[in-house]
């Protein structure tokens, strides 16, 4: 087992690629806490991986607020003694051309997908570096190095506040990893392709998600789109002993993007 009993926290953990991140590690040996805003998932959600023979527990937690997270990060060590692991998986999006983006759109979505990241590794920092001992993997996007056309099936609405965050997620990556680095903490970051989650699903409508997977087919090198499974091994790889001298690290998860190539 890659993590054996190591303590793992997965932000947004309750569903979609987080569920995967947390099945995969619970099964890996890591006792997995999720962490997520919809503290309705999050029974269900613990209940399926304690099903499967795994330990997980979970907290409502709401990563762009920042009290709240130092308080959380107490209560994981008060709990377990440790935190090993954060993924910093939390994220929102909110589809719109440039011109009709408001002050709204642009907030929520830099507050959750960046300030988000920030917080909850400033908030689990002082854990890790007391220890000498920490790994931090942020989930960015593939839009986080290059935009998609506008008005095509790969951004029908527009991305500029997601990619500018997911941007900022991969710089943000490089920097804590310097300044962390010599504490013995790696921080590295995944950036997918495209993946069909319910998340992802629900800011389209049936007709757009099928034109939106399509599409993506056809701009894959695999020629087909990527399990959460697969996107999950890498996440284990980086938050494993496996990945001891990587650090400031982006990996893209996206079958060769041929539009990026």
């Amino acid at each position: 087992m890659r993590l054996k009993d190591k303590i793992a926290i997965i932000t947004g953990g309750a569903s979609g690629i987080g569920k995967a991140i947390s099945d995969l590690f619970a099964s890996e040996g890591a006792s997995v806490v999720l962490a997520d805003k919809n503290g309705d998932a999050i029974p269900e959600a613990v209940e399926s991986i304690k099903q499967a023979g795994g330990r997980a527990s979970g907290s409502a937690v709401d990563v762009t607020q920042r009290d709240q997270l130092a308080e959380f990060m107490d209560k994981v060590v008060a709990q377990y003694g440790r935190i090993d692991i954060l993924i910093n998986n939390a994220g929102v999006s909110r589809y719109r051309p440039f011109a009709t983006t408001t002050s709204e759109d642009w907030d929520i979505v830099l507050d959750v997908d960046l300030k988000g990241v920030f917080f909850c590794t400033q908030a689990v920092a002082p854990h890790m570096v007391r220890q000498n001992y920490g790994r931090v993997v942020n989930i960015s996007s593939a839009l986080g190095t290059g935009a998609a056309p506008h008005k095509t099936a790969g951004s029908p609405g527009g991305s500029a506040a997601y990619a500018s965050a997911k941007a900022g997620v991969i710089m943000l990556t490089k920097t804590l990893a310097r300044e962390l680095g010599p504490s013995g903490v790696t921080v590295n970051c995944i950036a997918p392709g495209s993946f069909l989650t319910p998340f992802s699903a629900s800011t389209r409508t049936p007709e757009e998600v099928h034109e939106h997977m399509q599409h993506r087919k056809s701009t894959v090198v695999l020629g087909r789109l990527g399990t959460l499974q697969e996107l999950a091994a890498p996440v284990l790889f980086f938050a494993s002993d496996d990945s001891s001298y990587v650090t400031g690290h982006t990996l893209f998860v996206d079958g060769g993007r041929s539009d990026r190539m």
